[in-house]
């Protein structure tokens, strides 16, 4: 009973007290707040997603308790609920074959764990679009409001020799208007990856972990990806209003699978025969220094691109193959 129940009110408790650490607001405060999800995936991935989801119910209470009930229920939605999910959905498995001495399984694929994952934003993002047009004013209108005022603040923090001219603080505020709950949304996605493969890392270092860690190159996407994709961009470019603001900001959460394709075929041309290790080396470091220059930026871009390609042409397939060969 003990060993049972402890680690589920450890990983609660951690969980809880990481997220409610941004009471402090300090930097490291906000640090720890972005890695409660660490403590319930690393809880699922080793006892089970139902471990988890106990945890994830029990560390909200602590937080509402602590806070208020908006506070537990955001902790819920956004750190807990999408730990347990992609949990559940990662330690799926069936047997390789129908011989009954043959205990390997075939594991979830990784390609559809993405998606998993860029569904919930993506769902977050669609639900937030009818939830802010059934009040009035719809979404674009509401975080309009919110940006101006953050905009407010900052001008008024930066006058002087710091000030903007005001036609360039009027581009940078629209343009953050226009692909904020985007942007916003892939963040969440990429913060819940980072705790995720984390949490397998270190439960793989200790062999406690259920299911073997799924390898970039592994990243095989369904023949549908590319259409939610598609959509979005068409209603980016076509229509206007909620509509249009919907395919705007979809269009780069619905890019994060090819992103990651894109990396994993990085991966797999590292890894094949006589692979150029430098180029992992330089793709991983021109994205750590396109956070400090932006005109590093487009490593992304071409991230994404080689993700759409890799789909049609089936390369990492083509690299697989071409190593068993050798």
């Amino acid at each position: 009973m003990w060993s049972k129940w402890f680690p589920i009110g450890a990983a609660a408790l951690a969980s809880a007290l990481m997220y409610l650490s941004t009471i402090l607001g300090s930097f490291g405060a906000i640090l720890l707040a972005f890695l409660s999800p660490l403590p319930l995936f690393a809880l699922s991935l080793s006892r089970g997603w139902m471990a988890g989801l106990t945890a994830t119910l029990v560390a909200g209470a602590i937080v509402l308790v602590a806070a208020n009930s908006m506070a537990g229920l955001f902790f819920v939605i956004i750190s807990g609920l999408p730990a347990v999910l992609l949990t559940r959905q990662a330690l799926l498995a069936r047997p390789l074959n129908d011989d009954p001495e043959n205990t390997e399984l075939e594991w979830y694929p990784a390609g559809m764990l993405v998606m998993w994952l860029t569904a919930l934003p993506a769902v977050g993002l669609l639900t937030a679009v009818l939830v802010a047009g059934l009040q009035g004013p719809g979404l674009e209108a509401m975080v309009r409001t919110e940006v101006e005022g953050m905009f407010a603040a900052m001008g008024t923090a930066s006058e002087g020799i710091f000030a903007l001219p005001q036609e360039q603080l009027d581009a940078a505020m629209n343009l953050t208007v226009a692909v904020f709950p985007g942007i916003a949304g892939l963040q969440w996605s990429m913060l819940t990856l980072v705790n995720g493969l984390l949490a397998q890392g270190v439960l793989a270092r200790f062999d406690a972990n259920l299911r073997p860690s799924p390898r970039m190159r592994d990243i095989r996407l369904p023949v549908w990806a590319p259409f939610p994709l598609a959509i979005a961009a068409l209603a980016a470019m076509l229509a206007d209003g909620a509509l249009g603001y919907l395919g705007w900001n979809a269009v780069p959460i619905l890019c994060l699978p090819f992103f990651l394709s894109g990396l994993g075929l990085i991966h797999a041309l590292a890894g094949a025969p006589n692979g150029k290790r430098w180029l992992l080396h330089a793709t991983y470091t021109l994205m750590v220094l396109s956070f400090l220059l932006p005109a590093l930026q487009f490593i992304w871009v071409l991230l994404v691109f080689a993700g759409l390609v890799d789909h049609w042409a089936d390369l990492k397939g083509r690299i697989a193959r071409n190593s068993n060969q050798t």
